[in-house]
């Protein structure tokens, strides 16, 4: 899916003059308090090793610091606030901290695949244009454009232009996302039917497998497989009992995870992963054999 760009809804041209100008100011407040920290830090290392050496880089390094700092603050200004819809994200430009959620920064990106739920705003309207205590992307906005969005941990109201429409945007993107981890869930399953070995080796297809099959069941093997086991598949008909093995070595592979199964003519001692699973999906299969 492309990159989608949403203009924050202001409503009115003034409100968009005041978010630019609290813009400012509430980042210039966060500025001056950073700086008068690092001014703090900058007067204990002075009056601390001003004799034992010269503090001048020091000093350097952080007025630089807030001159950065100030500097990132007059920039915010001229960048525009806007929701960017991507692939995998949405990145909500606000431009500036709230006090009450500033460890989300200065922006908001927002996983898709984290997000439960997205609706127009149907809460309550406090009877100022803004409240400080909501997780607001802008302070003085158009209210008829608010979004609501829930991930599993977090809150977002964001008001865009054209609401209905990135609502609808975002509910497609959901819904595609969670198609695709389906999809790739189902194929990653592993079938209840099939089985691997127990060797001392990484796992190889179409050699390693024990398969419940139709009639009975079947073993893919190779050469080292074949060793363990002398046939291709042992028929439900003929199964008489299957347990867990109190073996924990068969010529010559050591296993804790040895299956027994008894014919009328022969025991057969197979090391099989998740043991239990497979006796209890054999029985399932010899039940419904029998009825």
């Amino acid at each position: 899916m492309d990159k989608r760009i949403y203009k924050f809804s202001y409503g009115k041209k003034i409100n968009f003059v005041v978010n630019r100008l609290l813009i400012i100011l509430i980042n210039s407040f966060f500025c001056v308090i950073f700086a008068f920290i690092l001014i703090f830090i900058y007067g204990i290392v002075e009056s601390n090793f001003s004799e034992d050496g010269n503090v001048k880089p020091i000093a350097i390094i952080l007025f630089s610091i807030i001159a950065l700092a100030a500097i990132l603050t007059l920039v915010t200004f001229f960048q525009p606030q806007n929701v960017i819809i991507d692939k995998e994200y949405l990145l909500v430009h606000r431009r500036f901290l709230n006090w009450q959620y500033i460890a989300r920064g200065y922006n908001d990106k927002i996983l898709i695949n984290n997000i439960v739920a997205c609706k127009a705003y149907d809460g309550i309207r406090p009877a100022m244009n803004n409240s400080s205590w909501m997780p607001l992307s802008i302070l003085y906005f158009n209210w008829d454009d608010l979004v609501e969005i829930n991930t599993t941990n977090k809150r977002y109201l964001i008001p865009v232009e054209n609401s209905k429409n990135f609502i609808e945007e975002i509910n497609k993107r959901i819904k595609s996302t969670k198609s695709k981890e389906n999809d790739e869930t189902s194929q990653s399953a592993v079938p209840t039917n099939m089985f691997q070995f127990d060797l001392q080796r990484g796992y190889m297809p179409d050699c390693d497998e024990i398969v419940l099959g139709v009639n009975g069941v079947e073993f893919k093997t190779d050469k080292t497989t074949a060793d363990l086991i002398n046939v291709k598949i042992i028929s439900y008909n003929d199964i008489q009992l299957c347990k867990k093995s109190d073996k924990h070595s068969i010529n010559g592979v050591d296993s804790d995870n040895i299956v027994e199964i008894t014919t009328a003519t022969q025991t057969y001692y197979i090391p099989i992963k998740n043991p239990y699973d497979f006796i209890n999906e054999l029985y399932k299969k010899l039940n419904t054999c029998n009825q």
